[in-house]
């Protein structure tokens, strides 16, 4: 299972930030703090792109600016779509990550480097539903970042 986020953030917003590899760092600092408050030891990606062992094609294994991390495992994804307005973020946790039907695209190395790459909340005990996940997420970013 997994929990969704999408926020937006306007153009001239004080969170929102030209350099697009740039403006995700508030978010990833937001959800690291968040998970770091409920037990998970999260850190944020603050290197470049990463394509990871499947060249891109399973995102959840690749590492963008910005996302969640718990020692080089990818908690939180985040993605970003922009235009004049502002930019939309999407986000996504699992709690544990299976690769689903994307195993049939790649070989069974790729799929087990894959899932080494990748890990949920519940890897870390935390036995909250999606929901409640969504729920913790949201309150903390309101109550930290957005006045």
């Amino acid at each position: 299972m997994s929990t969704w986020l999408d926020l937006f953030v306007p153009a001239g917003d004080p969170l929102w930030h030209s350099d697009v590899g740039k403006a995700f760092h508030w978010l990833g600092r937001a959800l690291a703090a968040a998970f770091s408050g409920a037990g998970v030891p999260a850190s944020v990606h603050s290197g470049p792109y990463e394509a990871g062992p499947s060249d891109g094609l399973v995102c959840f294994a690749s590492l963008g600016p910005g996302e969640v991390v718990v020692g080089g495992q990818k908690l939180v994804g985040i993605s970003q779509r922009r235009t004049r307005e502002g930019s939309r973020f999407q986000c996504i946790a699992y709690d544990r990550f299976e690769l689903g039907p994307l195993a049939s695209v790649v070989d069974s190395a790729t799929a087990a480097q894959v899932r080494d790459r990748a890990v949920g909340w519940a890897d870390f005990g935390i036995t909250a539903s999606p929901t409640d996940m969504a729920e913790h997420m949201v309150r903390f970013i309101t109550t930290h970042y957005i006045e």
